[in-house]
This record gives C-alpha cells, structure tokens and sequence, in this order.
C-alpha cells in the first residue's frame, strides 16, 4: 500500500499535483497497489486530487479523525472533538484573541472570511469559508478537527506553546505551514488511521510505503515498513526516515515511485 501526505509531500508549492507525480500514482494504482491519501486536509479539499490519481481505496482525512472513500464518500471511521472540547477550545482562542477555525460536516466555519487568515487558507485548500459572525464563537457542535492560524512568529510560539500546556493530554495538536497548529482528539494520528486502512485492504504493515514532510507525519513515517521523507522536511522528522526524497518542488513522489517500480529511465 502507498500512502501519501498531501500538502508539502505529493503537492507542489503550488498546491497542486505535478504531471509526473499525478502518473507515478496513476502507474501504481494500475498495477494493484492500493494508493491512499494520509492527510490534515478536510474531505472535499482532498477529493479532487483522489478523483485524478483514481484512488477507491479508504482514505485518512483530518490527520487521521476521519476514514472515508473517495470513490463512495462512505464515512468509515470518525472521531470528533466532542461538543464540550470543541467549545473549550473556542473559549481559549477567544481569551486569547487568536485565530481558529472549525470543521463540521464537509464545511469549514469561521467568524470572518475576509480575514486574511482565512483568505489564506482558502487558497490553499480550494474550500470556501462559511463566515458565522459573532455566532461562530457560540457554536455548539463537535469540530471534527480545529485548527489555529498565526503569521506573528512570537503570536505563533505562544498559541502553540499555551494550547499544548492547556490542553495537554485532551488534544493531539501538531505544528504545520510554519503557522497553523492543529488539533484533533488524543486518539487520533495517520499511524492509527493507517492502520485500520491497511487491515481493512488486508494489507501488512511491513508492506506499507508513507510519504511525508511534517509534525503530523512522524507517526505514520515510524508505523510505515518504509517511512519517506521529504528532503525539504525538517531534521526533526528525517531521522526516523528509512529513505530521504527529492523535495516536493522536485517530483520528491514520483522520483522514489519511479524507481521502486522500475519506470525510472
């Protein structure tokens, strides 16, 4: 099975799939490999990129809270924040006046989509923001995941830092983009999530390939039988890798593809 993180990993910096990764992953899944994404990014944010690699495999949405198929859009797994966790949350970041968003049933809310915080993200992820007003910091459902945005790196170190030692213990939270922390239940990550994919397609561990470049790709990077990594990964995370590839920008994928299915050259 390969398994594959999304932003920084299959995708460019552009936010897109290249024509030669697109193949390599086309090339795979033709053979027979289960191909499957392993992502932070919400259900219909992936989905147009599963929808051209022709995965139909379970997938890993919200870094793992979420399983679902792509060719179905079948919910096969999820875990939620919870209701009472979810407006802890909200109730912090407004204290603190930090930036925060929720995702709830295929939707992403926010106070304010002219935020440029929220702007940013929309480019990013190709999803549109549905603005709540002052309503969003009352809202009363379970976030499937939430996520914190800052561009002040001093603003950045303390959200992290303070919702770490807040939460500690009821949240598994992971740095990403250099500004976002995310957050999810404790019991969440992509290892987990994997595995349930992998026993579910009746596929060993041992025969699990992970691509990744960041925080919440650790797990699934030591959990994989070969964890890769992206050469424009941090070190932090490069030690636990059993192959380092090319860089994202690079074709990093499809260059380590290429080659364990003898298509390079």
């Amino acid at each position: 099975m390969i398994a594959v993180d999304f932003d920084g990993t299959a995708l460019n910096e552009k936010y897109d799939l290249t024509p030669r990764t697109e193949a390599a992953l086309k090339r795979a899944a033709g053979l027979g490999i289960p191909v499957v994404c392993a992502t932070g990014r919400m259900y219909v944010s992936a989905l147009p990129f599963l929808t051209r690699i022709g995965v139909d495999a379970p997938c890993v949405f919200f870094n793992g809270a979420q399983l679902r198929n792509p060719a179905s859009g079948e919910i096969v797994y999820e875990k939620t924040l919870g209701a009472e966790l979810t407006a802890d949350i909200l109730s912090f970041y407004r204290e603190n006046g930090w930036y925060v968003q929720i995702y709830h049933e295929d939707k992403l809310l926010v106070e304010d989509d002219e935020d440029e915080r929220c702007r940013y993200y929309e480019k990013i992820s190709r999803v549109k923001a549905v603005p709540m007003g002052k309503s969003f910091w009352d809202f009363s459902g379970a976030s499937i995941k939430m996520l914190g945005i800052a561009f002040e790196s001093d603003v950045y170190r303390a959200m992290v830092d303070k919702t770490a030692e807040k939460f500690r213990g009821r949240i598994y939270s992971a740095k990403s983009w250099g500004a976002f922390i995310e957050m999810v239940h404790p019991l969440v990550n992509k290892a987990h999530g994997l595995a349930r994919v992998a026993e579910s397609l009746g596929v060993e561990q041992k025969d699990v390939i992970a691509f990744g470049d960041g925080a919440n790709d650790k797990e699934m990077i030591e959990w994989a039988g070969v964890g890769v990594v992206m050469n424009n990964a941090p070190d932090s995370l490069k030690q636990y890798a059993d192959i380092i590839a090319p860089g994202n920008d690079s074709d990093g994928v499809a260059v380590i593809l290429e080659r364990l299915l003898g298509t390079d050259g």
